[in-house]
């Protein structure tokens, strides 16, 4: 049945609401299983114009609605931009990086309309368009559907598929929904799928049972203003701060003393003097630090830096690992890499722990489900998110941020701890289960006894090979409808 051409933009705006409203700070986690219903309904039996037309708009709408505050917060007051300049950057990189992807998704589905098996092809399309969002174009993989499902059993499955096979599971619901008035298969289908990942999920969470190995840290929580950043004449006084938050007042020895990314302003080698206080902490505790800083870049005739993470210990800096991925326009620039101010870094480092390993993820690194594996296949158990967060000051960016990071510890069954400037600071067990989280924007420290993860997954042996093969379906419906016009 067609629908009129204002009924088919009403759906597209209450899918856009409905994807704002399923991510901090609402969290309306039912809503979740019924995000996708009204785009699928506005796309159906339309051109393809209209259609790219209609997921672009939904895609808007709920992109704006979960980040543009943040963005715009930050490009405004941290970056200085001024309002304008702010405003057109906000749009801009929400249109190019996500609101794109709808609408690109929004053809595909239009593209199965009266197909026999629309019902799973179309949670198919909906996984290749978030797929291709996570890759192209430097990849961007934040607020991704199956991200706002908070339940614990059903978010297992991730140790199989990652984070698109829950989106695939909730596109499915969805898709079942809008077909609910022309076959019941597909509600069938949803429903079955909706069980068995249920089911599986409760039998990998009665079975992953607890860790019995863990290894202490002390999570450490500066809260520095950020008008303070990059001035030297207060790297000093940061120092002082996190020394004493790291300071224990009983007799434990922790593992490692964790702080965020770029607590330490300035060059640790270059700067033995500022070392000092740090090194003597680190004898006098038998401990070891790791912690953000700086390093000076190593390629001839270029003046940019490393955003890296050291491990310190009495003798000094020990391994440091490089930031591998680059945020957009603030650390690179996409189409000119070579002349932002920070450099790219190699492959990842993994570090010695009390018996065990641990690499290290730094800001939105850990929204990349390559990278957090990528570590875990060179041997980590413990996966370590520095970040600093602060610049999304009044927005839910640091919310979001710690839940798209939990994932990773789904995926590969390792524990996963963040740790940031004003939070949110915490420990994800290899269950995906919260079991620390520090109070935001406050300074604090709090030694947590971190479980020690298998890293043994079908994810994290494999990969997205579910994402792949969506991809390939939807290459599939892509060369049918081409076939058919040239035939």
């Amino acid at each position: 049945m067609a629908r009129p051409t204002w009924q088919r933009w009403t759906l597209a705006a209450v899918s856009g609401v409905l994807l704002t409203v399923i991510y901090p700070p609402f969290e309306v986690s039912a809503v979740t299983w019924i995000a996708l219903t009204p785009l699928i309904l506005a796309v159906d039996a339309t051109r393809a114009r209209a259609a790219f037309a209609l997921g672009w708009f939904t895609g808007t709408i709920g992109v704006l609605g979960v980040t543009g505050w943040w963005i715009f917060h930050a490009a405004y007051v941290y970056f200085q931009l001024g309002f304008l300049g702010a405003a057109v950057f906000t749009v801009g990189v929400t249109q190019v990086f996500v609101a794109l992807y709808f609408g690109v998704f929004g053809v595909l589905a239009s593209l199965v309309s009266g197909w026999r098996l629309r019902g799973v092809l179309i949670p198919a399309l909906f996984v290749a368009s978030e797929y291709a969002r996570a890759h192209l174009l430097t990849g961007n993989p934040w607020a991704l559907l199956g991200h706002a499902q908070r339940n614990d059993a059903l978010a297992q499955l991730c140790d199989l598929t990652g984070v698109f096979g829950l989106s695939f599971v909730l596109a499915l619901s969805a898709t079942a929904v809008a077909e609910v008035g022309r076959s019941r298969v597909p509600v069938v289908l949803a429903a079955v799928t909706i069980a068995l990942t249920w089911a599986y999920g409760e039998w990998r969470l009665a079975n992953l049972g607890s860790a019995e190995a863990t290894v202490p840290m002390v999570l450490v929580q500066g809260n520095l203003p950020n008008d303070e950043r990059g001035r030297p004449e207060r790297f000093a006084a940061h120092l002082d701060r996190y020394l004493a938050l790291s300071e224990r007042p009983d007799s434990s020895r922790p593992a490692l003393i964790v702080w965020p990314e770029n607590a330490i302003g300035f060059f640790p080698a270059e700067n033995p003097e500022l070392l000092g206080g740090i090194t003597a902490l680190l004898r006098r505790d038998d401990t070891a630090l790791l912690t953000g800083a700086p390093r000076a870049g190593d390629r001839p005739g270029v003046a940019a830096v490393y955003n890296s993470a050291y491990l310190l210990t009495a003798d000094g800096v020990g391994s440091v690992y490089d930031k591998r991925k680059l945020l957009p326009f603030v650390e690179q620039f996409p189409l000119r890499p070579a002349d932002g101010p920070f450099l790219a870094g190699g492959p990842p480092t993994i570090f010695p722990l009390a018996g065990t390993q641990f690499g290290v993820l730094i800001c939105y690194e850990a929204i990349y489900p390559e990278l957090a594996r990528d570590e875990v296949q060179r041997g980590a158990r413990v996966l370590i998110n520095l970040s600093n967060d602060s610049w999304f000051e009044a927005g839910a960016g640091p919310e979001q941020h710690f839940q798209l990071a939990r994932f990773r510890a789904i995926e590969n069954r390792v524990s996963l701890v963040r740790v940031t400037n004003s939070g949110i600071s915490g420990v994800i067990d290899p269950a995906g289960r919260e079991i620390a989280r520090l109070p935001v924007r406050t300074p604090v420290a709090q030694t947590v006894a971190v479980p020690i993860g298998s890293g043994e997954s079908f994810y994290s042996r494999h990969g997205d090979v579910f994402a792949l093969l969506c991809v390939a379906l939807s290459a599939g419906v892509l060369f049918r409808h081409a076939a058919a016009r040239w035939t």
